[in-house]
């Protein structure tokens, strides 16, 4: 599949960038979309996670126009312990699940959300196709 690459790099963002505007059906699914989200993977330095990672990015009618790493004003805003991100990465848990279960604590208009639960599932399933090194205690998850 080829090498791994640690979750949250730079070479990771992009190629998380190319699969989603590479990917008709993405496209489709989030055509009515004009929203950004930050993803905040909290430290947990009892498993070796030593400092909160976050990463944004905005999507416009089904393509990612931008992506960064940091903090900036976004529409929604997703925090999960790291843990909780790499269930949902390994398919351990679907991220609307997660949501539902509260293991996933989002900020944002919650309605608008949820009408693009099909665009957030297939989001994840590609990122589920980027050969994935997870950091800590949490390395031997890693796939791909």
């Amino acid at each position: 599949m080829g090498k791994r690459l640690e979750l949250a790099c730079e070479e990771y963002k992009d190629r998380f960038k190319e699969k989603i505007n590479s990917d008709k059906e993405y496209a489709d699914l989030a055509s009515n979309v004009k929203d950004s989200y930050t993803l905040v993977l909290q430290a947990e330095p009892d498993k070796s996670i030593k400092e909160t990672m976050i990463v944004g990015f905005e999507i416009k009618e089904g393509k990612m126009v931008d992506i960064w790493s940091g903090e900036r004003e976004t529409s929604y805003i997703l925090s999960a312990p790291y843990r909780v991100w790499v269930d949902i990465l390994v398919g351990k848990i679907g991220a609307n699940r997660a949501f539902i279960t509260r293991k996933l604590s989002i900020k944002g208009n919650m309605p608008r959300l949820l009408k693009t639960a099909k665009a957030t599932d297939r989001l994840v399933a590609l990122l589920r196709e980027i050969p994935t090194e997870f950091h800590g205690e949490y390395a031997s998850q890693s796939f791909g």
